[in-house]
């Protein structure tokens, strides 16, 4: 019994020495003691990013993506420092390459941790192989907060576990914290798509996440496959609101939304989205480009021996292709004195000779205009016919104007009736056209029953075309009062509605559509007076543009998400609206709210006439700013069809401003061209703006590290 109280009391004695020899190795640690031996300088791996604007050259791209793939080892607790830990401390001795994290180089005397509620967990250093209390492990270098009373301890790892975890992204003001372990799906608020995969959350916001996909994208990105290419790097934005423009993903031909991150080149207004931009993209994928990229040819040319290509190099000839040159010509007109059919060329191309006169062909750098009484179109090729009264007579026709069928049966719009060509005795007649809603006052197909108008251009509509805008895909006719999704179509060119009275063309493999206008009456290339080169018609931005786009003739401001003109020498541009207003004496005609196609172009001005509504001759004329308000009913002038005196500053809306312009309105009710002045605002543009960040959050405990994705290669041929 002796021996047993002796042994257990020795026991007990060396359990307590032992306990006593624990505590004294362990010691409090001064900050002083894991100072380094040189100055440390404090390094912001984010500044370049945050403060980085894209049209900027003093930035190099290269540059960027190398401090977004910066990588190092921290000398106190071992682990990476990365781009997203954005902070970090190096040696200021180029010769020592001593890096720290920010948040390891600032360790507090005292810790309050999770696991240990109760005290105050104090910094120290232990030389014996404790382990830690939380996650088991060995120190790092000894290192460790410990409680004195309860002999509680955690090592470096476990003090900095949620610094460790925590990033930070130019995208967002606020530090990011991954929560989940196990992926899930949920919103990414980055794309504005649900993932299944790993999130991370800003832990200040509580209402935003992002994926790690998203998270990782290279801030920097060259675009260049066989499908979809771009000359300049592309940057990661986090926003879109500081654009001036509404545009279109030039992949997938989707708008963006104006909180999630896309990838621009304010260089030359290129954007893509995020997901468009990094995915594997296969030939198969090139179906999908509404046009924006390069497309594989879905036609053969020997199964469409006559199709059209447009847009055509002169607008003016596109009946020239629809009507057979072997038809009889019929005129009617007027005066009895023959027309004569002018084709015998002078010595000076532009100019055709009679007997009689000399006749010049359109020419607007010459500030000549010769439009046919049919089509209203330029006539800039000979032969054409012209009456033989040249001094007091305009009326002139193209060749193939004057082989115009009296009727047309089994039109696709109207097939119930036949339309008969109806030829107005003067310029005073108008009609608007039930296919592309344009006013006209030149020749049309009528079915009187029915008052159903369309001009002659629509008369004869192709049933298949291919354009430039979307390359290497037929586009088919269709009549939009067939379609069942016609809310949801809007004309590529243009972005205005379709109509559902109008025909309009689409392409069957993605979602393309033109409206007729846009489609058919716009010209490749036009001339400018002040231009010595041709401005060709651009669908998108043009590359290397970095300003804003004016109109040359209109001097407003040019939204170039749609189809416009351009001279890339000159950097000078036009509205595709303004383009027949290129005559100085038509400057200032259309209003803001000019969208695709010039209103008036089917209607032929210049008739001077003695009315009854004023004591001086007045000439039909297309309003312009300076014709300012009608005095009759004191609506703005400008984009309207007005009688203008030629003598003193009268004008006034070509109808009358109440009993006549109430019954023409109500016979057309669809009319979209206001001839008493606009009433109808402009979709303003987007101004400057701040860029807004996004709030968000994320899901699994693991450093992010930036995409390096690589393109599917090609398939070889």
């Amino acid at each position: 019994m002796y021996i047993m109280y002796n042994k257990v009391k020795e026991k007990n004695t060396n359990t307590d020495a032992k306990e006593k020899s624990t505590k004294m190795v362990v010691k409090e640690l001064n900050l002083e003691e894991l100072q380094h031996e040189h100055p440390l300088i404090l390094i912001d791996l984010q500044v370049m990013h945050r403060d980085y604007e894209e049209d900027d050259d003093d930035y190099d791209d290269n540059e960027l993506i190398e401090t977004q793939n910066f990588n190092c080892m921290c000398n106190r607790c071992g682990k990476r420092i990365d781009w997203y830990h954005r902070y970090y401390y190096k040696c200021s001795m180029s010769s020592c390459s001593y890096s720290i994290h920010k948040f390891c180089e600032e360790l507090p005397k005292t810790l309050k941790f999770q696991g240990h509620p109760s005290h105050t967990l104090i910094l120290a250093k232990t030389t014996n192989d404790q382990t830690c209390h939380s996650c088991f492990g060995y120190h790092q270098d000894g290192i460790c907060y410990h409680c004195s009373k309860c002999n509680y301890e955690i090592d470096l790892l476990c003090a900095i576990f949620v610094e460790q975890n925590t990033i930070h992204h130019p995208g967002h003001l606020h530090p990011l914290l991954s929560l989940s372990v196990e992926p899930g799906l949920n919103k990414c608020f980055a794309c504005g798509e649900k993932h299944e995969g790993c999130f991370y959350h800003c832990v200040t916001c509580f209402n935003f996440s992002i994926n790690f996909d998203c998270l990782s994208l290279p801030v920097k990105l060259l675009l260049q496959t066989k499908h979809f290419s771009h000359v300049h790097f592309l940057t990661l934005s986090y926003s879109i609101l500081d654009q001036l423009y509404d545009f279109e993903c030039r992949i997938c031909g989707m708008e963006f939304e104006d909180d999630h991150f896309i990838y621009k080149c304010s260089k030359c207004m290129y954007y893509v989205h995020p997901k468009c931009a990094t995915q594997r993209i296969e030939p198969f994928m090139s179906i999908l480009s509404q046009g924006l990229g390069q497309t594989e040819k879905n036609y053969k040319d020997a199964d469409h021996p006559n199709l059209l290509q447009f847009p055509l190099d002169d607008g003016s000839h596109i009946l020239s292709y629809q009507i057979k040159g072997d038809t009889p010509a019929h005129i009617d007109h007027i005066h009895r004195i023959p027309l004569s059919m002018e084709s015998i060329l002078s010595q000076d191309t532009e100019m055709i000779t009679s007997s009689s006169s000399f006749v010049s062909l359109h020419d607007p750098m010459k500030r000549i205009k010769l439009l046919c009484t049919a089509c209203s179109r330029p006539i800039t090729k000979t032969p054409f016919f012209k009456c033989g009264r040249s001094d007091e007579c305009e009326f002139v026709l193209h060749d193939w104007c004057s082989r115009l069928p009296e009727e047309l049966t089994n039109y696709v719009a109207h097939p119930q009736h036949t339309l008969k060509l109806y030829k107005p005795k003067n310029s005073r007649i108008a009609f608007v056209c039930d296919i592309c809603n344009l006013p006209s006052n030149r020749f049309s197909y009528r079915c009187k029953p029915c008052k159903y108008y369309i001009d002659v251009n629509c008369a004869f509509i192709p049933e298949e075309i291919t354009h430039g805008a979307h390359s290497n895909h037929l586009l088919t006719r269709i009549d939009a009062s067939s379609s069942r999704r016609l809310s949801e179509i809007e004309c590529h060119a243009c972005c205005v509605p379709i109509d559902k009275d109008e025909i309009y063309f689409r392409c069957s493999a993605c979602d393309f559509h033109l409206d007729c206008k846009c489609a058919l009456i716009l010209p490749k290339t036009i001339r400018h007076k002040l231009d010595k080169h041709s401005l060709t018609l651009s669908y998108s931005p043009i590359e290397d543009h970095k300003s804003r786009y004016f109109c040359e003739v209109c001097e407003e401001e040019l939204d170039p998400g749609k189809w416009f003109y351009h001279c890339v020498v000159c950097a000078q541009s036009i509205h595709s609206a303004c383009a027949p207003l290129i005559l100085q004496s038509e400057q200032d005609v259309n209003s803001l709210d000019v969208e695709g196609v010039y209103k008036l172009i089917n209607i032929k001005f210049g008739v001077v006439a003695e009315t009854d509504i004023h004591y001086h001759p007045v000439l039909f004329a297309p309003g312009t700013s300076n014709d300012s308000f009608c005095q009759a009913c004191g609506d703005r002038l400008q984009s309207s069809l007005i009688w203008k005196c030629l003598h003193c500053k009268f004008a006034r809306h070509w109808l009358d401003c109440e009993r006549e312009a109430r019954s023409f309105l109500e016979r057309w009710p669809y009319l979209k061209v206001s001839f008493f002045g606009s009433s109808s605002e402009s979709k303003p543009m987007k101004k400057d703006q701040r860029e807004r960040n996004l709030k968000f959050y994320p899901s699994e405990m693991m450093r992010p590290v930036t995409r390096h994705w690589k393109v599917a290669e090609d398939v070889q041929e």
